[in-house]
């Protein structure tokens, strides 16, 4: 035994192990939700695309003659996206077309919604700079 050292029994031995664990919960409950809000964030995104698509179609449907809410189910399908809502306002050369789609979180969690969802115009208005 070195002279110089002083053991002490029940010292300070594992101390910091209750503030390692704890660093750690910390930091994995910031990581879960950082991610948690990042699939949030990216699932708004795409519906907001998916419901701009929509809207498009169903107005270039519309001036063509067709059935825009038809076609708007037709390409937010396509895009993983449920209808909640479609509106044909005006006739065929002035119309606006109010389109909103829908579309579940992967994961539920309490408190948290468990849709996205996002509404979106598009049509032929003559007359407006």
């Amino acid at each position: 035994m070195n002279p110089g050292v002083v053991v002490r029994p029940g010292g300070e031995a594992g101390v910091a192990t209750p503030l390692v664990v704890l660093t750690v919960m910390g930091l994995v409950t910031v990581a879960a939700v950082g991610v948690l809000a990042l699939a949030y964030s990216a699932a708004a995104r795409s519906v907001r695309a998916a419901a701009d698509l929509a809207a498009v179609s169903g107005a270039q449907a519309h001036g063509r003659g067709d059935d825009a809410c038809g076609e708007v189910r037709r390409v937010a399908a396509r895009n993983e996206a449920g209808v909640s809502g479609c509106e044909v306002t005006g006739d065929l050369i002035d119309f606006v077309v109010e389109v909103r789609v829908n579309r579940p979180i992967g994961w539920r969690l309490p408190g948290l919604p468990e849709r996205v969802a996002a509404t979106a115009y598009a049509g032929n208005v003559t007359g407006i700079p």
